[in-house]
């Protein structure tokens, strides 16, 4: 036991901010919805197989446009997103430095796409550079001392529920961590590229990736500009969880029902539905009292 003037290491620090972060009611919920999409894998079918590569386009898409959106304060559209992930450097009649902005975050999400498999810093910092960060090695260590807490108390438990519950609350102090680390108050672009990493955390911990929308960024800048005028970091850490966990939660029932969605079923359930307002349309014109 420690003494009463002894602080504890940073190790201890980070293991009781999981637990206490795995604790809430949210994470277990949370976790409830990650396990039912893990429990699809791996994955057999090819209708599933193909469905979970193009929900692994539209994330990428869909998160390059929140990006653009957050860093530009301009309208982005999931065409302008479209476009540029296919490899359009410009879109008549849309403004270039929307265009410029996806190219960049494209180009920070392509260059993390090794990270999960390598750990290697040099591609955090490389995502860092194309949103206009400088990172260094600092304001990286709490990735690496999360993750080595995080899989020197892993065991081979079966139960996934209690796995994600915990990587899930490893990967929320991990970026908050790094918010808290950095040499000054979080921009924007520094809130981007920590999700960034989040999401490859996410992929570490073998669990689902995440998905922020704008609105979200926006909500964890203002927590890091107004917590970090105190030392505490529970008003920080408790910020940022009410921020991911929901977003995870959604994102992964939202994973899901994009894995298991049925092209035959939908359009038979789409003519029933055209079928069911073509009689209804008939029996009101022909209920009509004639004139």
């Amino acid at each position: 036991m420690m003494g009463a003037t002894e602080k504890p290491t940073q190790a201890t620090a980070i293991s009781t901010r999981i637990e206490r972060i795995t604790a809430r009611t949210d994470v277990r919920e949370a976790a409830q919805q990650g396990a039912k999409l893990v429990s699809l894998w791996p994955l057999t079918k090819a209708s599933e197989l193909a469905n979970d590569a193009k929900y692994a386009e539209n994330l990428q898409v869909r998160q390059t446009r929140v990006m653009a959106a957050v860093l530009t304060g301009e309208n982005v559209t999931i065409a302008d997103a479209e476009y540029v992930y296919e490899g359009a450097e410009s879109i008549p009649g849309r403004p270039q430095n929307i265009v410029d902005a996806l190219l960049a975050a494209n180009a920070a999400c392509d260059a993390m796409a090794d990270y999960s498999q390598t750990q290697d810093p040099g591609l955090l910092t490389q995502a860092g550079m194309e949103l206009g960060l400088t990172w260094d090695e600092t304001v990286l260590a709490p990735c690496r001392q999360t993750l080595a807490v995080i899989q020197s108390e892993r065991d081979d438990t079966s139960e996934a529920e209690p796995r994600i519950a915990r990587s899930l609350a490893a990967v929320i102090t991990a970026v908050d961590g790094i918010l808290r680390t950095l040499p000054a108050p979080a921009t924007l672009a520094d809130v981007i590229a920590a999700i960034l990493a989040a999401d490859e955390l996410c992929e570490t911990l073998s669990i689902p990736r995440i998905f922020l929308a704008a609105d979200a960024l926006h909500s964890v800048h203002a927590a890091y500009a107004d917590g970090l005028q105190t030392e505490d970091a529970t008003t920080t850490w408790q910020a940022l969880a009410d921020i991911i966990v929901p977003a995870a939660r959604d994102e992964w029932a939202k994973h899901l029902e994009d894995v298991l969605w049925d092209r035959e079923e939908a359009k038979r359930q789409a003519k029933e539905a055209d079928e069911r307002r073509n009689r209804e349309a008939l029996a009101a014109k022909f209920s009509k009292p004639a004139q």
